[in-house]
């Protein structure tokens, strides 16, 4: 059986912000997160969000060191289906 591709994690939006900071990793490489677990804490000059992972499996790669600058719909985290 092939191994399945990795997926890539996107930023999204919030609430319109242009400036997005990484201000925390919750996970790191090789563990696992499910589906809706906090992967990556954003801060903006309006909120501090949490970023749910949009599916679960194990965490590939994290494209972003903290205090990285991140934009709506970049690459953030590579995740394998287990």
């Amino acid at each position: 059986m092939a191994k399945a591709e990795a997926r890539e994690v996107l930023m999204p939006e919030l609430e319109g912000a242009e400036e997005i900071t990484v201000g925390a990793w919750t996970k790191k490489k090789g563990e696992h997160v499910a589906q809706g677990e906090t992967l990556m804490e954003a801060l903006t000059d309006k909120v501090n969000a949490e970023i749910p992972s949009p599916f679960g499996g194990k965490v590939e790669q994290l494209l972003l060191k903290v205090g990285d600058p991140v934009k709506p719909g970049q690459p953030i985290a590579r995740i394998s289906p287990e």
